[in-house]
């Protein structure tokens, strides 16, 4: 698991350090102070042999555009003579660094040596170049993309053979749509974990008996003549399950919530956060949440009264940019955050 992370030149994001990361790691703040940023830098910085992540996470935005111009995005103040830095430690250092490529000459060594392939079009190519360190281990991958002759755009991705990413991460953002994870639900079931499930959408649905998984679809008890698909039901029944079963998927592995709380009454966060807690720990998931709404705080809050342990490996942050964008945390225990919330102190 992460203990801290620091962040250079990456968004809106001139520099950053976090330091005092937990298992359970809730970040809040003002619109647009960088909460998303950070959580796009810890999914790069958990997938340094994958190329194609700086690219994936403007799809999660909804910007599919890839021309050359579009790879200076990442870049703090669109600067792409200084690379984006990323480090992060957990039981080793892992490092990434970001930066651009593009030439426009009529032969061009895409890959970098002998026996890889030369390219005689005279069209520009351009890319981004990854280069990660972890522990004493150095690697490259690359991703290069240029348009055919019918402007069709071609990608071509170099992958380090010597490394295979070993963090397994998902990331879930407001915008995605809120599947429901098959292998993390077997899991949940060969576990006999179905109760904590469906205690968990009771909090949605009160009627709800029970579900089974048919056909790799879920199928739920309501106390209607016949079950019915679970996607026949609100989003935050789809979400709960999404959530769940993403984390029992990601065994050992880290799970990124953007907007925890959206579409969710402040009356389940308390249940909500119980339930995440249960199945983070049960799976040994590490989890960064963001939210701008208060309800979550207080719930995660309310969720570890009682239980030291809990208490003991969540956090929360506030995040304040400054105005030389740097991204301040400001680190809250949870007796700390019961503290201001109880003085009424201004938490967001």
């Amino acid at each position: 698991m992460f203990r801290d992370i620091e962040i250079e030149r990456f968004r809106g994001i001139k520099h950053s350090k976090i330091e005092g990361l937990k298992q359970i790691n809730l970040f809040f703040g003002k619109n647009n102070c960088g909460k998303s940023s950070l959580l796009d830098a810890i999914f790069l910085i958990s997938g340094v042999s994958n190329p194609k992540l700086p690219l994936n996470i403007n799809l999660l935005r909804n910007y599919r555009k890839l021309e050359a111009s579009d790879m200076t995005l990442d870049f703090y103040s669109l600067d792409v003579t200084h690379s984006i830095s990323i480090k992060a430690t957990n039981h080793e250092t892992r490092e990434l660094q970001i930066s651009v490529f593009e030439s426009s000459s009529s032969k061009i060594d895409l890959l970098g040596d002998e026996n890889n392939i030369a390219s005689t079009d005279s069209n520009a190519h351009y890319g981004l170049v990854l280069k990660s360190k972890i522990g004493d281990e150095v690697y490259e991958a690359s991703i290069i993309l240029s348009h055919s002759g019918q402007n069709e755009l071609e990608q071509r991705v170099k992958l380090d053979s010597r490394y295979k990413e070993k963090i397994t991460c998902r990331y879930l953002n407001p915008k995605y749509d809120f599947y429901t994870s098959i292998e993390g639900l077997v899991d949940v079931i060969k576990n006999k974990d179905e109760k904590f499930i469906i205690d968990a959408l009771r909090m949605i649905e009160p009627q709800l008996k029970d579900f089974v998984l048919s056909q790799n679809e879920v199928l739920v008890d309501i106390g209607l003549s016949q079950r019915i698909p679970i996607n026949m039901m609100g989003d935050g029944a789809r979400k709960i399950l999404s959530i769940l079963t993403t984390l029992y998927e990601c065994k050992n592995g880290i799970v990124l919530i953007d907007g925890i709380s959206n579409g969710f009454h402040f009356s389940v966060m308390s249940g909500l956060w119980k339930a995440v807690i249960f199945a983070a720990r049960k799976n040994n998931v590490q989890i960064f949440a963001t939210t701008h709404d208060i309800d979550s705080i207080k719930g995660l809050r309310d969720a570890a009264i009682g239980e030291k342990e809990v208490a003991q490996d969540a956090a929360c942050f506030k995040l304040l940019s400054t105005p030389d964008s740097e991204l301040k945390a400001y680190h809250y225990s949870l007796d700390s955050i019961d503290y201001s919330l109880n003085q009424e102190i201004e938490v967001r």
